[in-house]
């Protein structure tokens, strides 16, 4: 099980960033990187197109998201999780995350209005630390 996310500065500042400007939908997006034991490291934060554009859950682009696995499987990378932001709540998963991320098993980053926070599904949701690089 991932127990730690490896993220740039950069990247959080990006993930901040898409999270005030779709204020107030939510903004998606992919983590590339790579996984070593249990701990996922991001290259990567690559913001993609919410398809459904509402305020309350999220679907990344199809062809935007096959870009994004294409480019990172190119450059001998992987897409480690998702990322997507609450602008109206605080950084914990729904009950549509929770239903969706029973079936993906990279870590899900939510930035939410309380700050940030990772999660993985492991027999229920679990925490993942998030280290700043």
């Amino acid at each position: 099980m991932i127990s730690e996310l490896r993220i740039s500065r950069l990247d959080l500042e990006l993930i901040q960033g898409e999270l005030e400007a779709n204020s107030p939908y939510e903004a998606c997006g992919v983590l590339v990187g790579t996984i070593d034991r249990d701990t996922a490291v991001v290259e990567k934060a690559v913001p993609i197109t919410n398809s459904k554009r509402t305020t309350t859950s999220f679907e990344l682009e199809p062809e935007e998201f096959y870009n994004a696995w294409n480019n990172a499987e190119k450059s001998g990378m992987e897409i480690v999780g998702v990322y997507h932001t609450h602008p109206n709540s605080s950084a914990v998963p729904s009950m549509w995350d929770r239903e969706t991320m029973q079936n993906d098993m990279g870590v899900w980053l939510i930035a939410g209005s309380d700050g940030m926070k990772a999660y993985v599904w492991e027999d229920g949701v679990q925490a993942v630390e998030i280290v700043g690089i």
